[in-house]
């Protein structure tokens, strides 16, 4: 009976002591960040897309010997930032172009706390809104996590653009502007000259959610985020982000990447939001379908390269897509986890890059 009330006692002030604590400090100042996340800030800047700020980092090839160099697009995903390419940068730059932006929410863009959704939809139009404000033409497009949602929603749209090309020609053009919201704009007609997919939940009912993304997804998401705000939980978070990990990576310098991702997540109060970012999983759910549709009808090369030891993202999603879309290669990287990227950078830079040959 003593456990039981003291179990109640520790839950009740659980409930009730984060509304009368008061918020952790918002970190506002870039300079208060780890050094590395500092020099990550200084490549890039903050350029203003739909009325809010997004971060952006886009360098020309290193490399003079390449003539009309290639661009790669990198599209992070959940919970990161673009910083989770800081790795592969230099390598990518001697064999080509390289853009890639903090997705509104994450990393350094602004976190708005009202009147913005974070659905997938949303994060689609910005991603369109910043490849063109910045003149880009055509792309090997990389994602990875959300960022594989993200991209398939605009390649739906492409597919729609495609598929109903011949008959809105016919239209006039008021008759026209009512097809756009669903559609791809003709400025990325010819933007994709490849895909590639790694390690994102493009199967919703195959994804294995961990805690946190439960937590944070149900109808008790908003509290989680103001509990993991006022009492610092966000640190429970690293435990998380450990479990995805490759089963042999060297400990100190995953503990390293966790506490960069966790420190991103901080700045500008993107922990206190946390249940508003992970909204993209609804959207997930609801939208695979149509995207689906559009991936059974590629027509540019399209690639899925996977961690053998994804703990969120397993195997079976690659798997379940070998089956439909035409022509894809697909590659399992052996010992290796959810953020590939980090984890095995050199392995990373030449299979991405295997694209240009």
């Amino acid at each position: 009976m003593g456990f039981l009330m003291n179990s109640l006692a520790v839950v009740l002030a659980l409930i009730v002591l984060p509304y009368y604590l008061p918020d952790s400090p918002i970190t506002q100042d870039v300079n208060k960040l780890p050094e590395e996340a500092q020099t990550w800030y200084k490549q890039g800047q903050l350029t203003s897309i739909n009325g809010y700020k997004v971060f952006s980092i886009y360098k020309k090839c290193s490399n003079p010997k390449v003539v009309d160099p290639p661009t790669f697009v990198l599209i992070h995903g959940f919970p990161s930032s673009s910083y989770d390419y800081h790795k592969v940068l230099d390598g990518l730059l001697s064999k080509g172009d390289v853009f890639m932006h903090d997705h509104i929410g994450f990393g350094f863009s602004d976190k708005p706390v009202q009147n913005f959704t974070y659905s997938l939809v949303e994060a689609a139009d910005n991603c369109l809104a910043t490849w063109k404000m910045f003149g880009l033409k055509k792309a090997h497009v990389v994602s990875h996590d959300m960022g594989d949602s993200i991209l398939t929603e605009i390649l739906a749209r492409r597919h729609i653009s495609t598929s109903c090309n011949n008959e809105i020609r016919s239209f006039n053009d008021s008759t026209h502007d009512a097809f756009s919201p669903d559609m791809l704009p003709d400025y990325f007609s010819n933007f994709f000259e490849s895909i590639t997919f790694t390690n994102g939940g493009m199967k919703y009912s195959m994804i294995n959610f961990r805690i946190g993304q439960r937590m944070m997804s149900s109808s008790l998401g908003p509290y989680f985020s103001m509990v993991n705000s006022k009492l610092g939980l966000s640190r429970v978070f690293s435990s998380q982000l450990k479990s995805i990990w490759g089963p042999n990576s060297d400990h100190d310098e995953m503990m390293k990447e966790i506490a960069l991702i966790t420190a991103l997540n901080d700045y500008k109060g993107g922990t206190k939001i946390m249940h508003k970012l992970i909204y993209y999983l609804w959207d997930r759910a609801h939208f695979e379908f149509r995207w689906f549709s559009a991936l059974s009808e590629m027509d540019v090369p399209v690639r899925f390269i996977w961690s053998d030891s994804d703990a969120v993202s397993p195997l079976s999603i690659p798997r379940f897509f070998q089956s439909f879309v035409p022509g894809a290669k697909f590659e399992i990287v052996q010992d290796a986890g959810h953020f590939y990227m980090l984890e095995k950078p050199k392995e990373w830079l030449l299979k991405i890059t295997d694209i240009l040959n």
